[in-house]
């Protein structure tokens, strides 16, 4: 059973990656506890619970996308940001999170068993629990859009409940 979470896992990681490996002057720290991910631009840090890989696509059509990854046991922690130069997109635009959270759903094949809206640091965003069906796995979800850039926090686990590592990812996340 273990083996074949292990396997629908890396699966399911490999799905969600379709990014080349590139490097980038980020700003890291460690503690016994955390990975730090510090970006100047755009300025966001968030804490990883394990060590972090990143990984990075091309810009396309004025869309510039970057994931940082980090695996802690049978736990996948993805922090994904892309810039927009679209000047529709905002802070306050419901309409490309909710997208994004049913883009996300698709891609992952999974199911929304709740999601709702949130307010972080005065900022709306969406934040949504998925089951991957068949799978006996979970994806804690949430997604913001400040000022034109789109951050969305994935934590994909085997358990129904937030773990206080997932919490502490969610609330470390600083713009």
């Amino acid at each position: 059973m273990k083996k074949q979470f292990n396997i629908s896992l890396i699966l399911l990681v490999s799905i969600l990656l379709s990014f080349s490996l590139s490097a980038q002057k980020t700003n890291v720290s460690t503690n016994n506890t955390s990975f730090k991910l510090k970006i100047e631009k755009p300025s966001f840090s968030i804490n990883f619970p394990a060590e972090y890989k990143m990984e990075e696509s091309s810009d396309n059509e004025g869309l510039k996308t970057e994931l940082y990854r980090a695996l802690l046991g049978n736990e996948v922690y993805m922090l994904k940001y892309t810039e927009h130069s679209n000047p529709v997109v905002s802070s306050d635009n419901e309409i490309y999170m909710n997208a994004s959270l049913q883009s996300f759903e698709t891609g992952i094949k999974g199911t929304i068993q709740n999601s709702k809206k949130i307010k972080y640091n005065k900022i709306k965003g969406a934040e949504a629990f998925l089951s991957l069906d068949d799978k006996n796995m979970y994806v804690f979800y949430r997604v913001f859009i400040i000022n034109k850039v789109q951050f969305q926090l994935i934590v994909i686990s085997n358990e129904k409940e937030k773990t206080k590592n997932i919490k502490t990812f969610f609330e470390s996340f600083k713009f």
